[in-house]
């Protein structure tokens, strides 16, 4: 019993802190309105997370976590390598497009900021990881003609990535305006794939035969 209140209490501080986070920016983040939205006292908090940089640091840690499980665990070892490539890819659009409109927001303020947290706990916990996965598949699409042979494998990666990052980060100031009328009403999550995917197969592969 001990240990589903436990886990409650935890659930509701992460959820306040979330959206304090994603509204005042880790400096302006106080623990206090965080307490006030999670209906907790400031100890329990504390006792849970140490420090509002314990705090900050989880909620960036669990979505890092969870974008590399997502997208790691769907790389196909049976695959060819510019199979894998595509899924990595689905599966990166169909993950970013569930994460928390707050935590995206929270991402936002990051980078704004300068990113000390993004390069603390993202670089080391999910970009370094998936580009290790990522580059040895894109080198062995070169090497059976199925990529064009000049693309840089980390640069092509980062480019694509930060298409998908860009999209979704994007909404979030566009709310309200024409852009979000024509570009993310509907099924544009699937619209914005298959664009994607046109692109990268009339842009990065080679037109050679695999052999």
């Amino acid at each position: 019993m001990g240990k589903s209140i436990k886990q409650s209490s935890e659930d509701k501080v992460l959820e306040a802190a979330r959206k304090e986070f994603a509204e005042h920016g880790f400096d302006g983040a106080r623990v206090d309105r965080i307490a006030k939205s999670a209906k907790v006292n400031k100890a329990m908090i504390y006792y849970h997370f140490k420090s509002k940089e314990s705090l900050y640091e989880r909620i960036l840690s669990d979505l890092a976590g969870m974008i590399y499980e997502r997208v790691a665990g769907a790389i196909a070892a049976e695959s060819g390598p510019r199979e894998q490539l595509y899924t990595v890819i689905h599966r990166y659009i169909e993950t970013i497009t569930m994460v928390d409109r707050n935590i995206l927001r929270t991402m936002l303020r990051e980078i704004a900021s300068g990113g000390k947290f993004f390069k603390k706990v993202a670089v080391p916990k999910l970009i370094l990881p998936i580009i290790a996965k990522i580059e040895p598949i894109l080198r062995a699409a070169q090497e059976r003609g199925e990529l064009r042979r000049e693309l840089d494998p980390l640069y092509t990666f980062l480019q694509i990535i930060g298409g998908i990052i860009f999209f979704n980060i994007i909404q979030i100031p566009m709310q309200g305006t024409v852009l979000e009328e024509r570009a993310f009403r509907g099924d544009y999550t699937e619209r914005f794939e298959e664009n994607l995917m046109g692109i990268l197969k009339n842009g990065i592969e080679s037109g050679e035969k695999t052999r």
